[in-house]
């Protein structure tokens, strides 16, 4: 039976009374210091913490545990990455399948983002960022979100898949109902209407092969033999989970930081030619304003920190407790001079984000082209933003101003 997002799911009798927490992972309230500082404010104490929300789930605490979860084959599968779960209908391909299967699934897709292919679409990267710059400078305002999130990194996605311009809002609303609705009969429809949509493109590619990613996708072999529909759709399922969503909220959050911190815009601008310094600064953003908390399900009873938690039960590990981790001088501040910004942004493991190189080229040419097209940036006093918090952190609203 699906449980709603507002009705609590009774205690299970091996969860100690001292782990429950009230803690609804599709509602966390974002205070001055962003989303991220947000999940770090309200973390349950102790190692692990159980919420009755959305149907029940545990929730790793400690930096440590979110870290060692993600690597963690034997006891937690990738198998349902969405809480509640939404069950194998909505499978996504390689993220959802553990090894030893994953690594031939994930050597089919990993020539979409090499580095040669992501150099290949630098020039159509930088050519995007500039038009849609150049469209809104002599406005001196714009709303961040629709006038450029959706449409640089969404654009650049859409390109990739060879997809009308005219479907990249339609399909980031079906993926934006999906991964942050804690409806699950939301979640449903929107997986309907997607798996619908990628069920005509992969036809159509099939009868008429291109070369763009989905017409590679439909030739891909696995153990010899064609991919299958369902694997096609699979496959095509986790690049639009991806594409439509990860690098628009990154984005998002570097213009807010941008115009809240003018020395650190400063900076950036001095440093543009310097390849080295450039990499420094993209890797420190990335560390403070991550976007995706995993899920993972447990496949085997497993008694971890003297807690037991059991098969079949969700648990969410959320990154901004790790890339926060109070151990880290000052953590919630981007630093450039920091010395340890290792991060999970992109996860963990055999099962981090194969597109991490593109994400990374294109957050680095935003923030050139952003920075020297344009003065510096100011929010609008009148128009506060609207920052989100959940599993996949982001921005609703955010209105700027030069």
């Amino acid at each position: 039976m699906a449980t709603s997002a507002t009705s609590l799911a009774p205690k299970p009798a091996h969860v100690p009374p001292e782990l429950v927490a009230d803690f609804d992972i599709y509602n966390i309230p974002v205070g001055e210091e962003g989303p991220q500082a947000a999940w770090r404010t309200l973390r349950p104490g102790g190692p692990l913490a159980w919420s009755p929300r959305n149907g029940g789930h545990w929730i790793a605490n400690s930096p440590e545990s979110v870290f060692r979860f993600h690597r963690d084959h034997e006891h937690f599968t990738v198998a349902e990455l969405v809480i509640p779960k939404m069950g194998q209908e909505y499978l996504m391909i390689p993220n959802q399948v553990d090894p030893p299967h994953h690594g031939e699934y994930r050597a089919n897709i990993l020539p979409l983002f090499t580095p040669d292919a992501v150099v290949r679409m630098g020039e159509d990267v930088r050519s995007l960022c500039i038009e849609l710059i150049e469209e809104m400078k002599p406005r001196g305002t714009c709303e961040f979100v629709m006038d450029f999130a959706f449409r640089f990194p969404l654009g650049i996605f859409m390109r990739m898949m060879d997809l009308p311009d005219s479907d990249r809002m339609y399909l980031r609303r079906l993926v934006e109902g999906y991964t942050d609705s804690p409806d699950p009969e939301r979640k449903t429809q929107s997986g309907i209407e997607m798996m619908e949509y990628i069920d005509r493109k992969i036809g159509e590619r099939i009868e008429n092969p291109g070369t763009d990613a989905i017409s590679k996708i439909t030739r891909f072999t696995i153990e010899g033999r064609p991919y299958t529909l369902a694997e096609m759709r699979a496959t095509v399922w986790q690049l639009m989970v991806a594409g439509l969503d990860t690098v628009a909220g990154m984005v998002c959050f570097l213009a807010w930081h941008l115009a809240t911190h003018p020395a650190d815009a400063d900076y950036i601008r001095s440093k543009i030619d310097d390849e080295r310094a450039m990499q420094e600064v993209v890797q420190e953003f990335l560390r403070r304003y991550s976007i995706v908390s995993s899920s993972r399900m447990v496949v085997k009873d497993y008694t971890c920190d003297g807690v037991t938690l059991k098969q079949g039960e969700m648990i969410i590990l959320p990154s901004a407790f790790f890339n926060l981790d109070e151990s880290r001088p000052e953590a919630e501040k981007v630093d450039f001079a920091r010395k340890n910004k290792k991060h999970i942004t992109f996860g963990s493991g055999i099962h981090a984000c194969a597109g991490a190189l593109l994400a990374r080229e294109e957050i680095r040419i935003f923030l050139e082209e952003w920075l020297t097209r344009l003065p510096q940036t100011r929010l609008d006093p009148e128009r506060p933003p609207k920052l989100k918090a959940m599993p996949l952190n982001g921005a609703q609203e955010l209105w700027l101003k030069w």
